[in-house]
């Protein structure tokens, strides 16, 4: 289902399952990422859902909590992101220790990678006009470094248009060595509370 327009990155709370259908297939970037094929196989047929709940602190820094539940056995996880590109830690039960900072980007003439050069363009592509906004606060960039298994991945989340739906998605790259694999992560809108 399509994201309401008074869903966006600035009110994210709700419901979120990432489509089969719409999104690309996972296994590039997870075998890039040094996961096992078993591994690998279970995530493709697992059906994962976000419960996203997004605080703002008492000194203006956006917080986005987001408890991942999956089928087929996957154990659940919650990644915080705190939106002010500080150095953070998320221990993944699949992935493994990973270094992360988030920030809010506008994709303008200023964004850039977390590595400090300019975004790769396909990061930079598709998202719909909403998301340049005042105060740099159209799209969510996050860095995430695995030291143990030599990757990084840059990610941009936002909205687009997905088969004429306005939709969130993320845009996934990773990088390991000269190798890179991406793949972008569409959401089905579920609603504020839980749906069983």
């Amino acid at each position: 289902m399509a994201a309401p327009p008074d869903v966006d990155l600035k009110d994210l709370d709700g419901y979120w399952v990432m489509s089969k259908t719409l999104s690309d297939p996972l296994d590039p970037v997870l075998a890039l990422q040094g996961l096992n094929w078993l591994i690998r196989k279970v995530v493709s047929l697992a059906t994962i859902t976000i419960h996203a709940v997004e605080t703002i602190d008492d000194d203006g820094i956006t917080h986005i909590r987001m408890d991942q539940t999956a089928t087929g056995g996957i154990k659940g996880e919650t990644e915080i992101r705190k939106l002010d590109w500080s150095d953070g830690v998320h221990i993944s039960g699949v992935s493994g220790e990973m270094n992360n900072r988030s920030r809010w980007t506008d994709l303008g003439g200023t964004a850039e990678s977390g590595g400090g050069g300019p975004l790769h363009p396909w990061l930079t592509e598709e998202w719909l006009e909403e998301t340049q906004i005042e105060e740099s606060k159209g799209l969510v960039q996050n860095r995430v470094i695995n030291e143990k298994n030599s990757w990084t991945a840059e990610q941009i989340w936002g909205f687009a248009m997905v088969n004429g739906e306005r939709r969130p998605f993320r845009k996934f790259l990773v990088s390991k060595g000269e190798q890179e694999a991406k793949a972008r992560m569409v959401y089905d809108w579920k609603g504020r509370t839980k749906v069983n």
